[in-house]
């Protein structure tokens, strides 16, 4: 094989036009080298790798789901299904179970009181949810639970 020396870098064109006028930049880019991705055909998918949008936790989604909602915020909570069932409020150390969850649904859990940072914890056993919901520090916590008719579990 034979290298030769890159004398001339790389160049990106972008442009843009209106009506009377054409604006043109050119700046120069370092190219970069072609990576190889190997790619496995016919292999599962895992429940879990690294990296971002992974599931929390699966259900079987040929069974029933029951999810229960634990309350150890201090706060009064609030929470709803969007599939059309009503709200509900969760005292707190209080506690609310929903049977026979719709798969593709969207649990969604507020505080009512307050603007409070939410943080889920999920535990499955034999397709019962059990989520408990802390305070969290920061600004971002959790709002919704979403059980998809896969099975995955995310948390949003």
């Amino acid at each position: 094989m034979i290298k030769f020396l890159n004398l001339f870098p790389s160049f990106l064109l972008t442009g843009c036009f209106s009506i009377g006028s054409i604006f043109l930049s050119l700046s120069s880019v370092q190219a970069q080298d072609a990576v190889d991705i190997p790619v496995i055909q016919g292999t599962p998918a895992q429940t879990y790798t690294p990296g971002a949008w992974q599931p929390v936790a699966r259900i079987n989604p040929n069974q029933p789901v029951t999810v229960t909602i634990l309350n150890q915020t201090g706060y009064n909570l609030e929470t709803g299904l969007t599939t059309g069932k009503t709200n509900t409020q969760i005292a707190p150390s209080g506690s609310y179970t929903i049977n026979n969850v719709p798969k593709n649904s969207h649990i969604v859990i507020n505080s009512i009181t307050r603007a409070a940072v939410l943080d889920y914890r999920i535990d499955v056993q034999d397709n019962v949810v059990n989520v408990t919901i802390k305070t969290a520090a920061g600004v971002a916590g959790d709002n919704a639970i979403n059980i998809q008719d896969t099975g995955a579990i995310y948390i949003y």
